[in-house]
């Protein structure tokens, strides 16, 4: 039996956990006492847990981080959809501090999986606070746009859903198409987007990236917990799953920053299995993604937000 710690907004522990039961892995979910969830709503969800075989959702005290096997953190506070990166960290960086300061305070040996806008910037300050592994922190960046994505040239491909491999890499504000590492069984996609047999051109590759880039300016809570089911399953059953998640990588000047590629999440954590190989172009937009992540950083860390 795992032992799982939500915390975040009502809203989003209430959302997160029901995601959670609906996976009826076998595992206890501790909601703190003291969060903004209402014993009307708490209730609903003991009873729903009753319902499943697996599963227990249980009020707790922040002793029972020292036996917690993963902490989920969705976002903390309810803000305006189109604040930006550095006013929502001006936000939460605080209670995001405290929050981990409790967890390391009592014991917490376990992963931190982040469903946080802006996760580039809390999966870097996650490390930082809580002094863990780097690879005991994993954000879900852009894990739904990927399925997004694969499940979009499915549908378009008419082809099973083994049969694609895509990857969208970045931020989930910034996400990138990585169109030179997309495949439909061992057929590279820009091969049939040149191919004159194919019903796939590039105006349909063209609106894949439209939609793909819609999704990334609204909230991606709903995507998020629709596809917790198979990162739980990664993280504390030994399932093993490759795909994008944002992590910790070298930047420079013995800098790091977090942004989306693809690794290998297991109950090991994270591990990278090869360097991503993009086109000129595709790099170049990564790199200015990263940029824009590794001075927000800088802001944030010179101007003392929490740190």
């Amino acid at each position: 039996m795992k032992n799982i710690v939500i915390c975040g907004s009502a809203e989003r522990v209430y959302a997160a956990t029901l995601a959670c039961l609906l996976a009826d892995f076998p595992m206890t979910i501790n909601l703190l006492v003291d969060d903004e969830l209402n014993d009307g709503r708490f209730q609903e969800l003991v009873n729903a847990a009753d319902l499943q075989a697996n599963i227990t959702v249980q009020s707790a005290t922040e002793a029972v981080f020292k036996t917690a096997d993963l902490l989920l953190i969705t976002d903390l506070q309810t803000v305006s959809a189109q604040i930006s990166a550095l006013d929502y960290a001006t936000a939460i960086l605080p209670a995001f501090r405290k929050l981990i300061a409790s967890a390391m305070a009592n014991g917490f040996a376990g992963k931190i999986c982040l469903l946080q806008k802006y996760d580039e910037l809390f999966t870097y300050f996650a490390w930082r606070f809580s002094g863990l592994p780097q690879n005991d922190i994993v954000g879900f960046g852009t894990f739904p746009a990927t399925l997004l994505l694969q499940r979009l040239l499915q549908k378009q491909l008419r082809v099973g859903q083994q049969d694609i491999r895509a990857y969208v890499v970045g931020t989930q504000q910034q996400p990138i198409i990585a169109w030179s590492r997309a495949y439909v069984g061992v057929t590279p996609v820009l091969t049939l987007v040149a191919n004159d047999t194919t019903d796939f051109d590039a105006d349909k590759m063209m609106q894949l990236e439209q939609r793909v880039q819609k999704e990334s300016g609204v909230e991606q809570f709903a995507l998020q917990a629709i596809c917790l089911k198979p990162v739980l399953q990664a993280l504390l059953f030994e399932a093993g799953l490759l795909s994008t998640f944002t992590t910790l990588h070298d930047y420079s000047n013995d800098q790091l920053v977090a942004y989306s590629a693809p690794i290998y999440l297991s109950g090991s954590g994270v591990r990278q299995i090869t360097e991503l190989s993009l086109t000129k172009e595709e790099q170049a937009e990564l790199a200015a993604a990263l940029a824009v992540t590794r001075d927000l950083i800088t802001q944030i860390e010179q101007g003392g937000l929490g740190v």
